[in-house]
């Protein structure tokens, strides 16, 4: 498209600050793993505005060119090393500066690194593969914005690289037609329609790095609405208490991983339809794997693309929609478990399960293999119908159903916690407070409260 001047820009005013933060951002998880230390810095040139700095850039554009610096950096910087990111100017360019203690460089005319598929030699021996095509695009696109890049080894005695690129400031060196002042009238329509559809849906963010979690707030919070939890277990805690649509998780993080965290999504029936995507660093293919074992709905690398994300949480949004649309009414039954209404071929099998269920929910001795005798197939077969019919096995059926009974009661508090689980075929309250935890995300005890509140 740059060669036959079919690349066009979009420029729009853009605080520079927050633009090169969220894309540090996205690196910072590369660079802890490496134990990297990732900065971005303004210098004594803005010490009168700090913050303030703002240029007019094509966003989509200009994201590719610090993101190939960035990565260029992180290539070339060993573990334990430095990046830096510093923003300044003059009186008549703002400039981006991105130095790293790594190998440096071995041109002598360091112009030479932005001719297309020119290979560096500061490689040589590392095993570093490049194109030579993507210092030749930074170089194009920065070109566009009427701006300058330059390479050099770092002056301040510290053995490293520093790419430097210098942009005007204002507008006046742009075309009339580069200038995004505002929407297209049609894409405000679809945009205003798109903030009204889904402002409604709410958005659990898991992630130890409040920087990605508070970058993706700030790119998507005019579609959907977010909150954010520090690891799994309190991720976990806060989708049996909340009502969320979406879970996007990291899945390195402390105290509980995403993995965990998603395995006790899917085999909880109270929350096993919300859509979950994990996000995960390219070399994480044992973690894809695992991931996909677990029913993760999709997977995005890290660092990735903002208008990627949102494209799949669109598309995520979408068929719980259509979910929603088809089953209306079928889900929420639990306070009528003694009316369950299955509709389909499976009536029948269905209808002998809830009758023995609800005749012997009170008898502790209830489990699958009588289940199994009364209905009169094996094992196998009801379990698997079960997974086709509910989701889950049949195990966990007679246990949600347990619990679902109990929740119901509790609620009516006609009768204390203890009489609860006995009327429901715990015999063991320690027990049962234990399962009800983990199915509802508090305590017995503490779901009264909250019911009593609610009242």
């Amino acid at each position: 498209k740059i060669d036959k001047n079919q690349m066009h820009l979009h420029c729009q005013e853009t605080p520079l600050k927050d633009f090169l933060h969220g894309i540090v951002s996205l690196y910072r998880f590369n660079a802890q793993e490496r134990n990297i230390t990732l900065e971005l810095k303004e210098d004594e040139s803005l010490s009168s505005d700090k913050g303030k700095l703002k240029v007019w850039i094509d966003r989509i554009n200009f994201d590719k060119v610090i993101s190939n610096l960035l990565s260029n950096a992180m290539k070339y910087t060993f573990d334990g090393g430095e990046i830096t990111v510093i923003i300044g100017k003059d009186e008549k360019n703002a400039t981006i500066r991105v130095e790293d203690t790594g190998i440096g460089l071995k041109e002598e005319k360091t112009d030479r690194l932005f001719e297309r598929f020119y290979q560096g030699n500061n490689s040589s021996g590392l095993h570093i593969e490049g194109t030579g095509i993507g210092l030749n695009l930074c170089k194009a696109f920065v070109e566009m914005h009427g701006g300058k890049i330059k390479a050099y080894n770092r002056t301040d005695g510290i053995k490293g690289s520093c790419f430097e690129v210098s942009i005007p400031l204002g507008n006046s060196h742009l075309q009339p037609g580069e200038i995004l002042e505002e929407e297209d009238k049609k894409e405000q329509e679809i945009t205003k329609k798109k903030v009204q559809a889904n402002r409604n849906f709410n958005i659990l963010i898991v992630d130890d790095d409040s920087e990605i979690a508070q970058y993706i707030k700030t790119e998507l919070s005019d579609w959907y609405r977010f909150e954010r939890a520090c690891n799994g277990k309190e991720g976990l805690k806060m989708l049996l208490t909340g009502k969320y649509d979406l879970v996007i998780s990291d899945v390195m993080m402390p105290e509980m991983d995403g993995i965990t965290m998603l395995k006790n999504i899917k085999s909880n029936s109270n929350i096993s339809d919300i859509p979950v995507i994990l996000l995960t660093s390219k070399s994480e293919v044992e973690h894809r794997l695992e991931g996909l074992r677990r029913g993760a709905d999709a997977f995005l690398a890290k660092p990735f693309d903002m208008e990627e994300l949102h494209i799949l949480i669109d598309n995520l949004v979408d068929n719980v929609r259509r979910i929603r649309g088809k089953y209306s009414g079928a889900q929420g039954q639990k306070a009528k478990i003694e009316q369950i209404q299955v509709k389909g071929n499976n009536d029948a099998l269905m209808e002998r399960v809830m009758k023995y269920i609800n005749t012997h929910l009170a008898d502790p001795d209830l489990n699958v293999e009588k289940l199994t005798e009364e209905v009169g197939i094996s094992r196998a077969q009801l379990h698997r119908k079960l997974k086709e019919i509910a989701g889950v096995s049949a195990g966990e059926f007679i246990r949600n159903l347990r619990l679902e009974q109990a929740a119901r009661l509790i609620e009516e508090g006609q009768i204390n916690i203890t009489q609860v689980a006995y009327s429901v075929g715990f015999n063991n309250q320690t027990h049962f407070s234990t399962v009800f935890k983990k199915h509802y995300g508090m305590s017995p005890s503490e779901y009264a409260e909250t019911k009593r509140n609610e009242k």
